[in-house]
């Protein structure tokens, strides 16, 4: 669908807010997993997120739009793709080194667009392999300066996980386009597959708390991480969810791939002011070249339009 020069705008502006809050989940998330066992945080923080979205779905349109206005085993099977992104990132994370798991995130503008084609045909726009060049190069100057800081890259066989999760989260996105009356809120949408991603989540830690893979859930943290454990969940998971459907409604999935790159940045950015880490040169040279490919996209997409 063709989108006017407000559509564009507000897409834009809905993958900046999803890239900077998913950048500030970083760290928020890296003083969570000192307490508390990942496969903990995910249903605590989707219970929190979904009472949240709730209650922001009553206050814009009350009560009657909480029930689904789709299949419910539609809501359901999206609500295992985001269950599914969730363990198997964090699978990804446990069986593999961070900077290897960066490096597999750097290609989402690959595996994006050829999972968009299988799944609905969708062509690349002018403008795309330009600015994939861009964001997978500026990602790889900043994995480059992170490896050479640490000694080098080290492969551990669980980058599998992390580049599957990429496949999960983009299956979603596109069928809760796809799966939903075209008049049904994105903030209606986030809601109800929020909603049913937390059985999925605790039928996860179920499982993995029975093979060994986690422990006793911890249930006196103390109140800083209660109290990041929230900010995690209302926006970096809800809020950020909802801003991340909008730009996908608006400028399709494709984009997405592209901001993807630039969270990682915001990741750099937001440490440096509020954590007191100093970033690298190639981190900030790379974070340079992904913003150039995303701005490179959005200018040719605003050209089209003019």
């Amino acid at each position: 669908m063709r989108q006017h020069g407000p559509g564009v705008l507000g897409g834009a502006l809905g993958y900046l807010v999803a890239s900077a809050f998913w950048g500030w989940n970083i760290p928020l998330t890296s003083g969570l997993l000192r307490a508390l066992d990942p496969f903990w945080i995910a249903p605590c923080r989707y219970v929190i997120a979904v009472v949240v979205l709730g209650a922001w779905v009553v206050a814009t349109g009350g009560w009657r739009q909480l029930a689904t206005p789709t299949p419910q085993w539609r809501v359901a099977l999206l609500g295992l793709c985001v269950g599914a992104f969730l363990v198997l990132f964090n699978f990804g994370l446990l069986t593999s080194h961070a900077i290897t798991v960066a490096a597999v995130i750097a290609g989402s503008p690959v595996y994006v667009a050829g999972i968009a084609r299988l799944m609905i045909g969708s062509r690349l726009e002018r403008g795309f392999l330009p600015a994939c060049a861009l964001a997978i190069l500026g990602a790889g100057i900043a994995i480059y300066g992170r490896a050479r800081a640490n000694g080098g890259l080290d492969l551990r066989g669980g980058e599998i996980f992390t580049l599957l999760s990429i496949v999960c989260w983009t299956v979603y996105s596109i069928l809760a386009q796809r799966w939903f009356p075209p008049a049904v809120s994105q903030l209606r949408r986030t809601y109800l597959t929020t909603l049913w991603a937390i059985p999925w989540l605790v039928l996860f830690w179920v499982i993995a708390v029975a093979t060994g893979l986690a422990g006793p859930p911890n249930l006196t943290p103390g109140p800083a991480i209660w109290r990041d454990l929230a900010i995690t969940a209302v926006f970096c998971t809800g809020v950020a969810t909802v801003a991340w459907n909008t730009g996908v409604g608006r400028l399709g999935i494709a984009a997405g791939a592209m901001w993807q790159n630039m969270v990682p940045v915001f990741a750099v950015l937001i440490s440096l002011l509020f954590y007191d880490v100093v970033p690298l040169p190639e981190q900030l040279l790379g974070g340079g070249v992904v913003l150039l490919g995303v701005i490179y996209m959005q200018w040719q997409r605003m050209r089209r339009l003019a």
